[in-house]
This record gives C-alpha cells, structure tokens and sequence, in this order.
C-alpha cells in the first residue's frame, strides 16, 4: 500500500484539525477518551476509504470537539509549530555537505520536516471559553494584578479537576479577597475556613446522637464550589497529613461516609510563606509536610498589588505616609508590618477627623518604639 494517495475527504480534514480539541478535552475529563479513535480513522484513511459507518463516527468525533460543555465550555486550540523551517536553506546545506550531484530535493525537504516533527514539540495555545466569562468580567470592585491569572487556573482541569491552587502573598495583599471574587466570577458558591488544628474541623464530626457536622470543605466536595483554606501556614502539621488524601482523589473518606469529589469543586490555599516554615517576618508559620503542598502544584504569588492599594485607600496624601514608612522600613531591615489594612484603617480615621499623625500613631506606629519610629521617618 505504501506510495498509494489517502483518500482524504473534507470531512476528514475537519477530522484532523479538531483532533486537538479532542486531546485537549479528554484530559480534562469533558469527553468519553475519543483521541484513539479518531487517530485511527485518520490513519485508516490512507488506505482505503471509510464506511459510511466510519463516516459516521468522524461525524460524531467533530461535534464532540465543537460541542458545548457545562463547566467546561467552548475549547479552541491553536497549533503551531515552535520554529519555522526554511526547507530551501535546509536543502541547500544538506546538498552542500554531501556534495552529490543528483539529488531530489523534494525528497529531502520532506525528510527533514518529517524529523523536525519529531524532535520539535508542538506549541499548543489553549483558550477556554465559558459562559461565566462574562461574569468573570463584571466582578464588584477593583482587582489584584494576578487575578485574571487565577481565573485562568481555575479554568483549567487536570484528569477532570481544577488543579489545587496555592497563593502566597504578605499579610493583607487581598489573597482571600482574591479567591471570594473568582467564586463570584465563576458563579461559584465560596466557601473557606481557616487554619485548623485537628482534622475534624475540615472533615466534619459525629456527636454523641449520632448527627454529622458538616464542614465547608465538605460543602464543597460534595456540591461543588470554591474552597479557600485560609491561612493554611498557621495550621498543625499533623492534622493537615490526616486530610492529605482528599485533596488530591476522587474520592474521600468522611466520618459519616465516602463522598465522591464534586466536579466542580476547586480547592485554593492561602498563606503569608510557601510553607517552608517560620522565617522573620512571619515567625508563627508551620513548616508544610511536602506531601500536602504536592497536592497544591499551581502556586502564585500574590504581594501587595500598588495599583490595587492605591484604588481602595481613597487618601492619596496618607496612602503615601504609609508607602514612604513602609519603604523605609524596608531599606533598613526593620521587621515591621505596615500593610494595607492599616493604610486603610488610617483612612477611615482621618475621614472621621483625626490628623494624619494621629492615624500613624493609632496604626503602624502603634507597636513601634521610638528608635523604630526614627527609621520609618514618623514625627516624634
């Protein structure tokens, strides 16, 4: 058979150009696996032409490729090659190193493009568009820098889940704010804890009648929804590894029964380090066990955004008090915290009436002692 023409139809040729889609789909655990099946087709073809029962099939391959998804929407994919080829520069430095007199350089482009194809990994560019895209567009109020980074995560699946999600930022840099909004632009319910100490307040419990206590973490894996671990750093070791497991499976163990994971359940963490343990500035954070940050591959980092501050803090002149203290203090290693939280607890104070000064002292000033309040440039 070899040498013979494919009988290539344009339903075929549709056939190979959403053959990406397909993969694409498949991994995120939107399709029934239709990758191998339609490979096959495509390399039956070059030997002899398909049934009507084939054509059908190809049929029904393209409308899963273009065919709406819930939760998962419209996925067009992108192809292209890493590095474009000159195959009359190739050819001539191939017929200039053997040096032959005959050579059929059709022949030997085709070669070479063959084995480029081999060796260069094709870069596929993936846009996921949902329904809830436009919602993502009308969240209330301003966003971090890294927020339509996130939403992209979240968009993405990994063997049919959202990939876990570990942001990491300095205290008050809006990582939890961060995560409500995109449950919100996803059109997701929220839910969050935060740091625990013993297993029982992420799995729930059974009293003494007999009731389960449900927990957000179990609200979420069952009904699916947005779950925020808040300040994951501050939680004991020890009970973390006990929820290990439901992280990352399909499945998981609960006091009262096996739950499977809810398709659209999204796990998110947020923490001040990335669980490294303690270090100066944040000295109460527990070292993560390497087994439960696994469970959390995506990781962003997620500081105080400028732009962000300066669209919550409605005080220009005292937003660059706090600013120039915090640079300073900064400058100078001195381990203080000067966030936004106090820039705008600040703000209000002023809006009530108090000066400038009396805000600075009633906030980031408060804890400082007076060699401290030299350095940050306060007025003494």
């Amino acid at each position: 058979m070899a040498g013979e023409q494919p009988y290539a139809t344009e339903q075929t040729k549709q056939l190979e150009e959403v053959l990406p889609i397909l993969i694409e789909k498949e991994k995120q655990g939107l399709i029934l696996p239709s990758t191998e099946k339609a490979k096959s087709l495509l390399n039956w073809i070059k030997y002899k032409p398909l049934t009507e029962k084939e054509q059908l099939l190809v049929g029904r391959l393209i409308l899963r490729a273009n065919r709406k998804h819930k939760g998962g929407g419209n996925i067009t994919v992108n192809t292209t090659q890493v590095n474009t080829v000159d195959t009359d520069a190739v050819v001539a430095k191939v017929l200039e190193k053997v040096g032959a007199a005959k050579v059929d350089t059709d022949a030997v482009a085709a070669l070479v493009l063959k084995e480029l194809d081999k060796r260069v990994p094709r870069k596929v560019e993936i846009f996921i568009k949902k329904e809830e895209d436009k919602a993502a567009k009308k969240v209330n109020g301003p966003v971090h820098k890294e927020f339509e980074r996130l939403l992209k995560v979240l968009n993405t699946r990994v063997n049919g889940f959202a990939p876990g999600v570990f942001l990491k930022g300095e205290a008050s840099s809006g990582k939890t704010t961060g995560c409500r909004m995109a449950a919100e632009a996803l059109g997701l319910k929220w839910h969050f804890n935060g740091a625990i100490s013993f297993p029982h307040e992420m799995l729930g419990f059974i009293d003494g009648a007999g009731k389960y206590h449900r927990t957000p973490f179990r609200e979420a894996y069952e009904f699916g929804g947005l779950y925020t671990f808040d300040e994951v750093d501050r939680s004991d070791a020890v009970a973390l590894l006990a929820v290990n497991p439901h992280l990352a499976n399909g499945v998981a163990t609960f006091p009262d029964k096996q739950i499977k994971r809810h398709k659209d359940c999204i796990l998110t963490c947020t923490a001040n380090t990335w669980g490294l343990g303690a270090d100066s500035d944040y000295s109460g954070a527990t070292k993560l066990d390497a087994a439960f940050l696994s469970r959390l591959p995506v990781r962003i980092g997620w500081d105080i955004d400028p732009e962000l501050e300066t669209a919550i803090v409605a005080n220009p002149e005292w937003l660059a008090m706090v600013r120039a203290a915090r640079i300073k203090a900064r400058a100078v290693g001195l381990k203080v915290l000067i966030d936004t939280r106090a820039a705008q607890a600040g703000a209000a104070l002023i809006q009530a009436g108090y000066t400038m000064q009396e805000a600075a002292e009633m906030t980031y000033l408060a804890n400082l002692k007076h060699e401290q309040r030299l350095q940050v440039g306060a007025v003494i």
